[in-house]
């Protein structure tokens, strides 16, 4: 059994990863603007669930949010393993 997200949402991305057989994903909605292609996700986690948003340029996501509904948006700018996370996504997008 996977690891429950801590209530305060630290350290959310980095579980995430390391128990990416009880993370789901299902894309609803995807637009392009310009060189970028937008994604938003609907996500599952043990007990969590939420939103993940990126703009992806040339294959990199260069803009993006993870909302589980914890009290705590992640950003890029706040946890460098969200990047990690989004490549995982994208690449395991049917």
């Amino acid at each position: 059994m996977a690891k429950a997200l801590p209530s305060s949402g630290a350290g959310a991305v980095r579980i995430i990863l390391k128990n990416k057989d009880a993370f789901e994903f299902t894309l609803r909605e995807k637009n392009e603007v310009g060189n970028r292609t937008g994604y938003l996700y609907d996500v599952f986690y043990v007990n969590a669930t939420g939103t993940l948003n990126m703009q992806v340029e040339d294959g990199n996501p260069v803009i993006a949010s993870l909302n589980l509904g914890l009290g705590k948006v992640i950003t890029l700018s706040n946890d460098t393993n969200l990047k990690k996370l989004c490549r995982y996504v994208l690449e395991n997008t049917k």
